[in-house]
């Protein structure tokens, strides 16, 4: 293997062992930091499928009388349900027999094994931290573009019959501008009612600078005073990175009181405006009695063969996280063994009009 630096010749070759790092270093993946928030806030996915009544029609019945005239008794239907199933998905993780003869023992610096499995975690949680973005299409689970948007159809129901389940999207024109952030803010918020105003703010990282443009001269202001402003893996109060102290958070700026993060996977040219209480990643969290003796639960964490971008998202610990993992089973025909992640859940929206975004947005 060719290095950089002074050539050795065969004196220091055949009688020098060589410092071999004792993690792999990702130089791949990207950061799902937007799943691994929702998944770090997990709520348990329980039954055949996840339902949500909601009211969609003001009853108006309710009348102002004077006397005995006849007053309004008539039976009103004003909701419906929203029906969720989970959705599943897959990650296998290889080991080659001969492969784990030859790291095992003291001069196996990474363990081998060990790397693959945290490998193929951080590999699954990419893949799937992708479709928070997407359409719900095909096998995925629910994203963002259906569940932030004004047509279609959302949990069973068409957007067309009722309209009360579509979300604010709006078109920037080409720009970003503190006057239409204000409008959309205003259009999907309730006034003066904290929590039915929107918590978070998601875009891209092009997004981000673009709205830190415009805060530019008190973003250095806080800057040089007390560093960039953060939000946690769970919660959303804006608090200062030294607060954090060593928790997993995300860099934000900060929009009329909630959080404003990047992530990688973010829809080009959008900016969300997000209320969490109305979604959620719903996880399962309990073994089938079938298969309790070939699946465990996973609850990622730290990493002890693996580090970089892919270990860094795994930091995300929830009860309810959804990860099962198949354990390692002998190839019938080959040595080695095969072994898998499962991610079974769904992200489950229970109300919309709180939900906006904006879209085409390619500068200031």
């Amino acid at each position: 293997m060719a290095y950089d630096g002074i050539q050795f010749g065969a004196r220091v070759d055949g009688t020098t062992e060589r410092k071999l790092h004792a993690k792999v270093v990702d130089n791949v993946l990207n950061a799902p930091s937007y799943f691994s928030r929702l998944m770090g806030m997990g709520k348990p996915f329980i039954g055949k499928t996840y339902d949500v009544t909601v009211d969609i029609t003001q009853d108006t019945q309710g009348e102002w009388f004077t006397g005995l005239e006849t007053l309004n008794s008539a039976a009103a239907n004003t909701t419906i349900t929203l029906s969720y199933a989970h959705t599943a998905f897959s990650q296998p993780k290889v080991s080659i027999m001969l492969e784990s003869f030859a790291n095992t023992g003291s001069t196996g610096t990474i363990p081998l094994d060990a790397f693959k499995y945290e490998k193929a975690a951080a590999e699954a949680l990419n893949a799937v931290g992708q479709t928070v973005y997407g359409t719900g299409a095909g096998d995925e689970p629910n994203g963002l573009g259906n569940i932030v948007l004004d047509s279609g159809t959302i949990g069973g129901q068409s957007r067309t019959t009722y309209t009360q389940l579509n979300a604010t999207v709006t078109a920037s024109g080409g720009t970003l501008t503190l006057a239409k952030m204000a409008t959309l803010d205003d259009t999907i918020s309730s006034a003066s009612m904290s929590n039915e105003e929107p918590n978070m703010g998601l875009t891209t990282k092009t997004g981000f600078s673009l709205y830190e443009q415009l805060l530019s001269p008190s973003v250095r202001s806080e800057f040089r005073s007390v560093g960039y402003d953060a939000v946690p893996i769970r919660g959303d109060s804006i608090v200062k990175r030294v607060d954090l102290k060593g928790a997993a958070g995300f860099t934000a700026l900060s929009y009329r009181g909630f959080p404003i993060m990047r992530d990688d996977y973010a829809t080009s040219g959008v900016l969300f405006f997000l209320n969490e209480r109305y979604y959620a990643w719903h996880g399962r969290s309990i073994v089938p009695d079938e298969y309790r003796e070939m699946l465990s639960k996973v609850n990622l964490g730290t990493t002890k063969a693996y580090e970089g971008t892919g270990a860094e998202a795994m930091k995300a610990p929830s009860e309810y996280n959804g990860w099962f993992y198949q354990k390692p089973q002998m190839l019938p025909n080959q040595a080695g063994t095969i072994a898998r992640f499962y991610v079974i859940g769904q992200i489950c929206a229970t109300g919309f009009r709180r939900l906006g975004k904006l879209t085409g947005i390619t500068g200031v």
